[in-house]
């Protein structure tokens, strides 16, 4: 059982009570989401989430480097992730998207966007939640912003 193990980052490793723990960049997995590690050469466990694309557990060149891991129940801090939001590009929006996580007093790291064709733009951003409720709470708040069409986490 794996909730009576060591956390470390917030993250419990089967069998391994001590290690370095990193997030993945490609996926930004957050508290709440379901996550597995991949034992690396030489810098701990990279922490994915299960439905990260970079997850191949049936790979035969990565066989018995996946290990079972999951949160611990108390976790402090904030967690990194990337939402991309596909929108019409009216002057505007990237404010309307600013003050979604303004008021939700997030943290954000970074606004980029680029125009896409057909009127509409692609935004991402980067900021820090506490875990999934706020992060889907943040997404709720965005999908509902005047010209939004899609929003979802970003798979690099």
């Amino acid at each position: 059982v794996l909730r009576n193990r060591h956390a470390i980052n917030g993250v419990i490793v089967e069998d391994i009570d001590s290690c370095m723990i990193k997030f993945s960049k490609c996926c930004t997995p957050v508290p709440g989401d379901k996550i597995i590690g991949f034992i690396t050469k030489g810098f701990g466990v990279s922490i994915h989430r299960k439905d990260c694309p970079n997850v191949r557990v049936d790979s035969d060149e990565q066989q018995g480097r996946w290990v079972n891991v999951c949160w611990a129940d108390e976790i402090e801090g904030h967690f990194s992730t990337t939402l991309e939001i596909e929108s019409s590009d009216r002057g505007g929006m990237w404010l309307d998207i600013a003050n979604v996580l303004a008021t939700a007093k997030l943290k954000t790291t970074e606004l980029t966007g680029r125009d896409i064709g057909n009127s509409c733009s692609l935004t991402r951003v980067t900021f820090e939640v506490r875990d999934i409720d706020q992060l889907e709470t943040v997404m709720l708040r965005i999908r509902n912003i005047s010209g939004v069409y899609t929003v979802r986490r970003s798979s690099n």
